[in-house]
């Protein structure tokens, strides 16, 4: 399988990496960080597939899409991944052109699933949800079990270390947003974080990150500082957590 080559195009670098090191198990690739350079990618390079994340700054999904349709660029499917789409949009999509789509957070083991799909569409494939209703817990064990099937520890662990960095940062820039009132950044940062959790399993952040996602609305500037020292509280104890967890002993 290593001698098909998939494109990921995401400007979140921690969906990047999650997304080469399950790819890389199977398949070759590249990554572009934005639309711009992934339309370089397909002027000079074949891909038997690309994975297109839809919300970019200045150049989305969408955008590139198009340039790819309007140019021929490639006949290869393309796959949308977008946090904001519900099951019902997806005919919206395909009306499009894309040839699925995949919303965040991701599962492994139907991302995979999904590519595999497109890569081999004459070979029998069965896609099983993995959508339980998530728990209060800490960490989903049935998330890293996945991933692990196709990583090292080591290589989920620096994946997990690199989730507490991009954490620890959003959270400050959430924090600057509130203090200034610019619910605008106050949302990008929360939804990036919601995103971020949710493909993990990071169930606990991602559940106080949902609520206060949902509250930034209501524009109730006292309660969001209390959500975000909450989850400032909840990621440090995640990080206590990933760095103890018997799980990740070599």
């Amino acid at each position: 399988m290593k001698s098909k080559k998939i494109l990921i195009v995401d400007d979140n670098d921690l969906n990047r990496k999650l997304f080469e090191n399950l790819i890389a198990q199977f398949y070759t690739y590249e990554s572009a960080v934005n639309g711009l350079e992934a339309i370089d990618y397909l002027t000079k390079e074949s891909f038997d597939l690309i994975l297109m994340d839809i919300q970019m700054p200045e150049l989305d999904g969408f955008a590139v899409f198009k340039k790819i349709q309007q140019d021929g660029l490639t006949e290869s499917p393309v796959i949308a991944i977008t946090a904001y789409a519900e099951e019902s949009d997806r005919n919206n999509f395909l009306k499009m052109g894309f040839s699925h789509f995949i919303t965040k957070p991701i599962r492994p083991k139907e991302f995979l699933e999904v590519i595999r799909i497109h890569l081999y569409p004459t070979t029998d494939h069965y896609i099983t949800s993995d959508s339980a209703e998530l728990s209060h817990t800490l960490l989903d064990i049935s998330v890293i079990s996945q991933l692990m099937k196709y990583n090292s520890k080591e290589a989920i662990k620096g994946v997990f270390r690199d989730f507490i960095s991009d954490t620890s940062i959003l959270l400050e820039n959430a924090e600057l947003a509130l203090n200034q009132k610019n619910e605008q950044k106050l949302i990008e940062n929360l939804h990036i974080l919601k995103g971020n959790s949710g493909t993990l399993g990071a169930n606990s952040i991602y559940l106080l990150a949902k609520t206060t996602d949902a509250n930034i609305r209501d524009r109730n500037w006292i309660q969001l500082k209390e959500s975000l020292e909450k989850l400032k509280k909840e990621k440090l104890i995640f990080e206590k957590y990933i760095e103890e967890e018997l799980i990740f002993k070599l």
